[in-house]
């Protein structure tokens, strides 16, 4: 029983010390295996493509519409009423001071003209007819004294009663108190006062009813006539407005983003849709450094040479808030760009080493959005395989 016990435990024991001796050897096996792995993981680099943060343009100059009004307005107004006969001009035609824009008829303006001429006419017939007599009264008037003169030195010589010598000096003062009268001229100064006052009426009353015509009291473009033929034009209304555009006023309201565009330039430009279309310069005449209280945005002016009459009041135009340079700005992929949260970053090399930056994004264009802060010109940025970047991490590229 003993020998048969013996002979098992040998058996087991070398059972057993061959399972430790297959388990050693796989166990050498599996760490074998296992190095080069590692060894090989850890010389495998993250490979990157990169791009140059370079400006690049966001599009066309931002722009605004506006509205065109004359530098000027000038009111026409009916010096006469009548009733309108012809118009000559018609809204939106160009006139000059003095051209004919409508004809009427006026049997008052008429009147009053007739009136004022036969005023005239009486006012200097009366002037002349009192020229004439103060002239003969004078001459008589001066024969009178040197005869009451002549004759008081011979009343003297004589020796004359007191009495006749009184009388004749009485005679002769009161002669020349007539002639110092007619001398100071105030019976005629009254009359020519009338005169001009009748003349300076006549002049109204022609200005007013002008051959029965409406002019063009300045040069510009014709507006606001609503009156047609055979209607009637009151006495004193306004027949029309001559609006000068040899200059022209450009308005517009900002906001106060545009307002940061325009910033403090001088010059903007303006196109003219309706026109040929070519880009020109207008002066920045105005621009509201407050809001207005109800709209809450700011009033611009520009003011603009118009010799050519291309622009017309009321119409619209294009102004540029800003340049083509200005639309020039650095730029990146917006590929590259990683967002977190409200956040967005890039990577940027130095060297080999990725850099994690945050960045200020504006407009886009096309695959390429303008970063406003964060990134400069000539910056080499990540634009592929930046996802699961680490800030310092070396990279290929």
């Amino acid at each position: 029983m003993k020998a048969k016990g013996s002979k098992t435990t040998v058996y087991e024991r070398a059972r057993r010390l061959s399972f430790v001796i297959a388990c050693a050897v796989c166990i050498a096996g599996c760490s074998a295996a296992s190095t080069p792995a590692a060894e090989n993981e850890e010389s495998v680099k993250t490979t990157v493509k990169v791009e140059e943060a370079a400006k690049r343009s966001m599009g066309d100059p931002r722009e605004l519409i506006a509205e065109v009004n004359a530098s000027t307005k000038t009111e026409i107004v009916a010096e006469a009423g009548g009733k309108l006969l012809k118009l000559a001009r018609r809204n939106g035609e160009l006139v000059k001071a003095g051209d004919v824009i409508a004809e009427f008829e006026s049997k008052s303006g008429k009147l009053e003209k007739e009136s004022a001429e036969a005023k005239l006419f009486a006012d200097e017939a009366l002037l002349e007819k009192t020229r004439t007599e103060i002239s003969s009264s004078r001459v008589t008037l001066t024969n009178t004294i040197k005869d009451l003169e002549k004759e008081l030195k011979e009343q003297t010589a004589q020796g004359a009663s007191e009495a006749d010598i009184e009388k004749t000096k009485r005679s002769l003062q009161a002669s020349m108190q007539q002639l110092n009268t007619l001398d100071s001229g105030k019976t005629l100064a009254s009359l020519e006062a009338n005169v001009v006052t009748s003349r300076l009426a006549l002049e109204q009353a022609e200005k007013a009813w002008n051959g029965g015509r409406i002019v063009a009291p300045a040069n510009g473009v014709l507006t606001d006539v609503k009156a047609d033929i055979g209607m009637s034009v009151p006495l004193g209304s306004t027949f029309g407005i001559v609006q000068n555009t040899d200059k022209v006023k450009i308005k517009a309201n900002l906001t106060q983003s545009a307002v940061e565009l325009v910033g403090d330039k001088k010059e903007l430009i303006y196109i003219d849709s309706n026109g040929d279309g070519k880009p020109r310069k207008a002066k920045v005449a105005y621009l509201a450094g407050v809001p207005d209280t109800g709209t809450k945005l700011y009033a611009l002016e520009l003011e603009a040479d118009n010799a050519d009459g291309a622009l017309k009041p009321a119409s619209r135009v294009r102004i540029q808030l800003t340049t083509p340079e200005e639309e020039n700005v650095v730029a990146v992929p917006a590929l590259s760009i990683l967002k977190e949260g409200t956040d967005a970053f890039v990577f940027v090399m130095n060297g080999n080493t990725a850099s994690k930056r945050r960045v200020e994004l504006g407009r886009v264009n096309g695959s390429y959005q303008e970063v406003l802060k964060g990134v400069d010109i000539g910056e080499q940025v990540v634009v592929s395989g930046q996802h699961g970047l680490e800030e310092g991490q070396t990279v290929e590229r």
